[in-house]
């Protein structure tokens, strides 16, 4: 596929929404002049789930979020929400709302009558209003600030607000574009937990763009990674961090350690890999990789043991390059022929008795590893 390519196509075949499904992208292309935005992304973000879309600036996220929130049209493809094509619905007439980084409260309304302010809208009385402005201001852990003003509050306070005013009229779905990006990084921590709290309490369907993968990994049912217009990747954290589907999801999320080798025999469910002076042993996978063909290995470092005291599938000489300390692990880098590799090691399970340049055994077990056809290299991130 070629990832550059605008897949413009306006004859899309009927949705099928299940009950399941709360808002379906279906071929959603977004273009600007001659600049591709969102190039031809396909989702189903389930009913009451947590779904992030991560990735780094400029990939085309808040883009996706901002046509699904009706603020820009799509070029192309159609957008379900509760089984409802709404492509062309103006934003006002969309059963969703938006949480932005600036908070946007309005300074001259105390907090109670900026929560207020949407119901008002919908010409909800103050009375009629009441118990569900109090139940939102309970939720955000946030009922004794009800008669304060916006500089009367912290960061973490006016964000809460935010929230509490976007939710309740109790949309379909809840957009947030980065909301925690202006907080200091220990109150962004505390935030993450309230609101993946806030949103289980509810069950109302959260959209999070994010370019933070510990924020996407920590809240998110699934995740769709994004790289310039495209989706390389929509799954679990678990299946984001452990089974990356490209070599830039791999190497977005979190460390990995990339070596570069040549397949020299395949075998039912596994290929051997030449990496330098050393056979290794991988797992086929959905790449039509063969015999000959020059491949990209992908490692987690706390996947690399050094000095193994178990046999693994796969073990090499390596020449210990350096050792860092990092609180509660050290990182240890070793040189082997092709490369560097990268291992974390818990502080109590280091040996102390390494040496620079002592050459040491490091290994890692087959289903810990994965391999990429070597023309995907390219979209590393950080490649060393």
């Amino acid at each position: 596929m070629d990832e550059n390519k605008l897949y413009i196509n306006n004859n899309i075949p009927e949705a099928r929404v299940t009950e399941e499904t709360q808002i379906k992208l279906m071929a959603v292309s977004k273009v600007f002049q001659d600049f591709i935005a969102v190039d031809n992304i396909n989702l189903d973000i389930k009913k009451g789930e947590f779904f992030s879309l991560l990735g780094p600036s400029g990939c085309g996220k808040t883009t996706t979020l901002r046509m699904i929130a009706g603020l820009e049209n799509p070029s192309a493809g159609r957008i379900m929400l509760g089984g409802k094509d709404v492509t062309t619905i103006p934003a006002y007439r969309r059963d969703v709302n938006t949480v932005f980084q600036d908070y946007a409260i309005f300074p001259h309304m105390h907090v109670w009558d900026n929560i207020y302010f949407p119901l008002k809208m919908r010409k909800i009385s103050r009375r009629e209003a009441a118990p569900r402005i109090e139940r939102m201001l309970k939720l955000v852990n946030m009922s004794d600030y009800a008669k304060r003003f916006s500089h009367q509050l912290s960061g973490g306070q006016r964000q809460r607000i935010a929230l509490a005013r976007a939710l309740v009229n109790e949309p379909e779905a809840l957009l947030l574009d980065e909301p925690l990006g202006a907080l200091d990084f220990k109150l962004r921590i505390a935030m993450q937990t309230v609101l993946k709290d806030i949103q289980k309490d509810l069950g109302i369907t959260f959209i999070y763009v994010t370019h933070d993968q510990t924020e996407a990994i920590t809240m998110s049912d699934r995740i769709a990674v994004m790289r310039q217009g495209v989706v390389d990747q929509i799954g679990s954290p678990d299946d984001i961090y452990n089974k990356p589907a490209t070599p830039f999801v791999a190497s977005f999320i979190g460390e990995m350690n990339f070596i570069d080798g040549t397949v020299i025999k395949e075998l039912a469910d596994e290929l051997i890999v030449k990496i330098g002076g050393f056979e290794v042993t991988c797992k086929k996978n959905e790449y039509n990789i063969k015999t000959g063909d020059d491949v990209l290995l992908s490692i987690r470092p706390e996947k690399v043991y050094v000095k193994p005291s178990d046999i693994l599938d796969n073990e090499v000489k390596a020449t210990l390059s350096r050792i860092v300390f990092r609180g509660d692990n050290y990182q240890v880098t070793t040189n082997i022929d092709s490369g560097e590799l990268t291992s974390v090691i818990a502080s109590k399970s280091l040996d102390i008795s390494l040496n620079s340049n002592e050459l040491i055994t490091i290994g890692w077990n087959v289903e810990d590893a994965r391999i990429f056809p070597i023309e995907l290299k390219k979209y590393i991130i950080n490649y060393k």
